[in-house]
């Protein structure tokens, strides 16, 4: 059985070591696709390490996974942040994750997939941050070979909304539809598929530019309007895992990101119905001008 795998994620190599976690990461979809053979490991999550939750940690965010089977916590001591998977089952153990900074993260054993794909997440988003990448709560179109990242709450409408445009835009696909890497490369951002897209098998190693962000909200009519700049960033810092802006470091790191995002492409905010409408709201204040052109 394999000890260690490497994954490719946004432009960068990660190893995964712990062979009962290797063998459940080839079980589960997305991650085979992100598979590589090459490189050298920049980040590794090393799991079944001797790691406990110290005494006296400062509790910086909980979180209940869906149906509160798993109830999580992000602490920080001395410097060391720790995150805490506890699942309702008494049955199944605790998980402990310890990141002390720099490039690797050690982790008890991952008792099932759900604990597994989210101790990964949750990983990288810490050791990705310093190299300018950011998991972001998003459903991702490309069009045009550009990306658009629809943001919102849980049950705002987002997976709709893509779909929408999957219906009704030609030569619109789906990118990723729960959690796209958001990067910036030579000052400029980019969007990456990822291995987690939530209910919907959506997984695509690829890379396209950003051409705008557009956060959701319901409403009786369709109706679409630019952000200012201090709008923009309200409409995206949501998005950002809610755990990592509780604490000053990782806090700097996504507000150096979400401010070279804004400082590149137009945020803006839809009011809509889940409608075939909507879509083209949406997609005429982005692409208009490119669309007249196409149509000429």
């Amino acid at each position: 059985m394999d000890e260690r795998i490497l994954y490719r994620i946004a432009g960068h190599t990660l190893c995964v070591e712990g062979a009962p976690e290797v063998a459940g990461l080839n079980e589960l979809p997305g991650f085979p696709v992100f598979r590589t053979e090459e490189g050298e490991a920049e980040w590794t999550v090393r799991f079944g390490c001797d790691v406990t939750e110290p005494e006296g940690c400062t509790v910086l965010s909980t979180f209940d996974f869906e149906d509160s089977v798993i109830h999580s916590r992000f602490e920080r001591k001395d410097g060391t942040f720790y995150y805490v998977m506890e699942p309702a089952d008494p049955s199944v153990p605790t998980m402990v994750l310890r990141y002390a900074g720099g490039a690797s993260v050690e982790a008890t054993r991952a008792s099932n997939p759900t604990m597994l794909r989210f101790s990964l997440w949750m990983s990288m988003g810490m050791m990705g941050l310093p190299s300018r990448m950011l998991l972001i709560h998003a459903s991702t179109i490309v069009h045009q070979n550009r990306a658009v990242i629809f943001l919102g709450e849980s049950g705002t409408g987002k997976s709709t909304h893509t779909r929408l445009w999957l219906k009704n835009i030609p030569d619109a696909h789906l990118l990723n539809d729960d959690s796209p890497v958001l990067a910036i490369e030579e000052g400029r951002p980019v969007v990456y598929g990822s291995p987690w897209s939530g209910k919907t098998h959506c997984y695509h190693p690829y890379r396209f530019p950003l051409a705008a962000a557009v956060r959701l909200s319901q409403a009786p009519h369709n109706r679409i309007r630019r952000l200012n700049v201090i709008e923009a960033v309200a409409a995206l810092q949501p998005s950002c895992p809610p755990a990592l802006a509780q604490d000053d470091r990782f806090a700097d790191g996504i507000m150096d990101i979400l401010s070279d995002t804004i400082a590149h492409i137009p945020v803006f905010h839809l009011e809509c119905l889940p409608d075939d409408d909507a879509a083209h709201t949406s997609h005429d204040a982005i692409f208009g001008e490119m669309c007249k052109c196409d149509n000429v």
